[in-house]
């Protein structure tokens, strides 16, 4: 029998009402492999109560979302249990175990939706935003540990090696906006350079109030579970942002014709008023 691989421990729910016993790194092997986009992180369920997602890009942060989320407000979010570390050949993998949600993506239940209870949802969700709207923030634009926001934008672009940190203003994150799609090359480089120049500092200004955001807000984020309630996932990418942030992300998603997009933009252009 091979010896188990050792792994590092950066967190676990000690609670009492914590089920027992935990799956490690090692119960890995032979569990339910469930479906996820290509080249991102692997999801595993166990014993019908735990997700397990791993991989050398998922970072611990994305768990710590989900746990300041948890304390902070009441919005549903996958329960917690452990994060664990452990090095596999050249990388460090990242192991985040929380509770399974069982339930239905809001994106495939959507098209079967009435009005009515579409509605209903969005007013739902829009409670929930209106929760992380108010979260008393750091005085900076950022990752809630202090680091550069958690958006692709600000790791998979050319300039970003040079953001060591969380930005003051959003005057500085901005500036690094345009900087980075500045440094951008190829086809349309120098019109989305300009674009963003004018749009930024322009049309999508805010009164300078960093926001904690999701940042990856859509259909297959929500779990409709069977007694109707809602589970946000993925906070990968969330960070303290500017008010228009999840809409810009909407927009750069791409969206089905289905209504759903206008009705994300109702809920975004009602919190975006409470700003002003």
């Amino acid at each position: 029998m091979s010896e188990a691989a050792l792994y590092d421990i950066l967190f676990i729910d000690r609670s009492q009402n914590c089920p027992t016993p935990l799956p490690t790194p090692n119960d890995i092997d032979g569990s339910e492999v469930l479906p996820n986009r290509p080249g991102s992180a692997r999801l595993v369920r166990i014993q019908q109560r735990f997700i397990v997602k791993f991989g050398a890009h998922v970072r611990p942060i994305e768990a710590q979302n989900m746990l300041y989320v948890a304390k902070s407000t009441t919005v549903p979010v996958p329960k917690v249990y452990a994060i664990y570390q452990r090095r596999e050949k050249q990388s460090t993998v990242t192991y985040i175990v929380t509770q399974y949600v069982q339930g239905t993506t809001l994106m495939d239940l959507w098209g079967s939706l009435d009005r009515a209870r579409k509605t209903s949802i969005a007013k739902t969700l829009r409670t929930y935003f209106d929760q992380l709207r108010q979260l008393e923030h750091p005085g900076y634009f950022g990752n809630i540990n202090g680091g550069p926001p958690l958006d692709d934008i600000f790791s998979a672009t050319q300039g970003a090696n040079e953001i060591k940190g969380s930005f003051a203003t959003e005057d500085e994150l901005t500036d690094w906006i345009i900087r980075i799609y500045s440094l951008e090359i190829g086809e349309c480089a120098d019109s989305k350079t300009r674009y963003y120049q004018h749009v930024l500092p322009n049309v999508l200004r805010t009164d300078g109030t960093p926001i904690f955001t999701h940042n990856d807000f859509q259909r297959k984020n929500v779990i409709v579970q069977d007694d109707g309630a809602l589970v946000i996932v993925d906070w990968e990418f969330s960070s303290w942002y500017s008010a228009y942030w999840d809409t810009r992300r909407q927009f750069l998603s791409g969206f089905a014709l289905d209504g759903f997009f206008i009705t994300a933009i109702k809920i975004y252009r009602a919190l975006l008023s409470r700003r002003r």
